[in-house]
């Protein structure tokens, strides 16, 4: 139990690669390797914290070089300095899953990212804990890189963007993949993707500060991924799986679920692969949403659709979290309940990881 007097797990941290991981990338792939590092600068120039060192603002612009993004004793005494008893990693979101369209170098990459961070998760593993990344321009390496970091590295879920370029997540080719995590009984993570270099752009191709591609990209590629999994009925065909929805925030929720309802009331024969509205496949106990501690929204959400749906997640250590407060905000809330605040410190994350 943390000092703020919860158990607290972190449905969606940061970090976890050990600095030069990316060495463990064959020699013949090391030439895309630097040619993909340099584009990937020349993407994000202006995100806070990378191309951009000053602000007026509050973003933090030295977040990415904090000690415990890349050392896991570092990490460590941040989770305790912020009240964090076990966190769940996720690597950045950067294409790695088709890695220049290269499908022999998207795999490299995954597997040697999943390698790294499996490392990093040994130095305390009861505590660190990381999902995979996959290679999913080839859905079958990618079942099969997800059946190695499940069994053999010990990682207790999967991460995907909010479409694969020119798919979105209900193409039956993914379908592969939905089943290899629903056997392994480890959850399908969506998380951001939609500003990664070589992505198929929904939107963010008409803003040009990463101010409007950061604020609509999230939430709107998250509303995408919600009518996959729902109105394009990965969670009716896979009626075991669990699914997380992450860094978007929480307060659109309740609109688009009651939209996404009101649109199969109307037409459901163009949906033919659900037989009950998009809500109740999110509301079955399988869906999760991850909430930044200071949303106003978060109330209208519990209210909304109950307990059982927001996941507490620090964000650490992002130029936009709230480190090192996050665990102490949400607990000093005086518009949630005790109870409330126990299932996004706890019971939420426990069931979305299966955590024991």
């Amino acid at each position: 139990m943390s000092r703020f007097g919860h158990h607290v797990i972190d449905a969606d941290g940061h970090g976890g690669d050990l600095r030069n991981w990316h060495e463990r990338i064959p020699a013949r792939l090391q030439p895309l390797w630097d040619a993909r590092r340099e584009r990937i600068k020349k993407q994000f120039a202006n995100l806070p914290g990378v191309g951009v060192k000053e602000t007026k603002g509050t973003a933090k612009l030295d977040s990415l070089e904090r000690p415990g993004m890349t050392d896991p004793k570092a990490r460590l005494e941040d989770m305790d300095l912020e009240g964090i008893d076990q966190t769940v990693m996720f690597p950045g979101g950067a294409g790695e899953e088709w890695a220049g369209l290269d499908g022999e170098f998207a795999i490299a990459l995954c597997r040697a990212l999943n390698d790294a961070r499996a490392e990093y998760t040994r130095y305390r593993p009861a505590r660190l804990k990381s999902v995979a990344k996959l290679p999913m321009i080839d859905p079958e390496a990618a079942a099969a890189e997800l059946r190695r970091a499940v069994t053999e590295l010990g990682m207790v879920g999967m991460v995907t963007p909010q479409h694969i370029r020119e798919k979105n997540l209900d193409h039956p080719s993914f379908d592969v993949v939905w089943a290899e995590a629903e056997r392994l009984g480890v959850p399908v993570c969506v998380h951001g993707g939609g500003q990664a270099i070589d992505q198929v752009p929904i939107g963010v191709d008409r803003w040009k500060t990463r101010l409007e591609v950061h604020a609509f990209t999230h939430p709107v590629g998250q509303m995408i991924a919600i009518m996959a999994f729902t109105v394009g009925g990965i969670l009716h065909r896979f009626p075991r799986l669990r699914v997380a929805f992450l860094e978007a925030g929480v307060g659109w929720l309740p609109t688009w679920l009651e939209r996404l309802d009101e649109h199969w009331e109307l037409t459901p024969e163009q949906a033919p692969g659900i037989d009950r509205k998009p809500s109740e496949y999110f509301l079955s106990g399988r869906c999760f949403i991850g909430c930044d501690p200071d949303e106003k929204g978060i109330p209208h959400v519990v209210d909304s659709l109950g307990e059982g749906v927001v996941v507490y997640a620090s964000d650490y250590c992002h130029w936009d979290c709230k480190f090192p407060d996050t665990v102490k905000i949400l607990t000093e809330r005086a518009d949630l309940s005790e109870r409330a605040k126990r299932s996004i410190f706890d019971q939420n994350p426990r069931r979305l990881y299966a955590i024991n």
